[in-house]
C-alpha cells in the first residue's frame, strides 16, 4: 500500500488502488442506501395517508379505526417518533388506517382536536376520538393501545 507502483491516475489526481476501490465502494453503498430509502418511502405511501382538512372527515367516516399522528416538520420528537409510527403502521395496516396531519399546514384540525403538544397520536373509532397519546411513545405502547380497539 502506498508504494509508487500502486498509484494510478484518475482525473489528474494520483491515488492508490486501495483509495480508488474505497471510493467505488462508498459510491455503491450510497446508491444502495438511496434506493432503499426510495423503496421504503414508496411502501409507506401505500400504508400511511397524509391528511389535510379536505380529506380528514372522509377518511374518518369511511374507516372503522384510524390512527392519526399530528406532527410538524421542525419538531425533533416528531422525527424520532416517525419510524416508530411507521413500524406499527406496517404491522397493523391490514386492520387499521394510519395517517399523519402536519399541524402547521392544517391549523384548524390541530385546534379542533386541541393539539397543544406534538407529536400527538389520536385513535378514532367509527369517526370519534377514543384515545389521545401525547409525546414520543414507544412501539410497544402504541401497538398495545391500538390493539385494544381491534375487534
Amino acid at each position: 500500500m502506498g508504494r509508487s507502483e500502486d498509484l494510478i491516475q484518475i482525473g489528474g489526481e494520483k491515488m492508490s488502488e486501495d483509495r480508488e476501490v474505497e471510493k467505488l465502494i462508498n459510491k455503491m453503498l450510497k446508491e444502495i442506501l438511496f434506493q432503499k430509502k426510495k423503496e421504503t418511502a414508496k411502501r409507506m405511501e401505500k400504508i400511511l395517508v397524509e391528511l389535510n382538512e379536505n380529506e380528514f372527515e372522509r377518511v374518518l367516516k369511511s374507516n372503522h379505526i384510524v390512527v392519526i399522528d399530528f406532527w410538524a416538520e421542525w419538531c425533533m420528537p416528531c422525527k424520532f417518533y416517525e419510524p416508530i409510527f411507521e413500524k406499527v403502521a406496517e404491522k397493523l395496516s391490514e386492520k387499521v388506517v394510519f395517517a399523519r396531519v402536519n399541524v402547521d399546514e392544517n391549523p384548524r384540525l390541530a385546534s379542533m382536536y386541541q393539539i397543544m403538544a406534538i407529536p400527538t397520536t389520536i385513535i378514532f373509532v367509527n369517526g370519534k376520538p377514543v384515545e389521545k397519546m401525547l409525546g414520543l411513545i414507544g412501539e410497544g405502547q402504541l401497538e398495545r393501545t391500538i390493539k385494544k380497539y381491534l375487534i
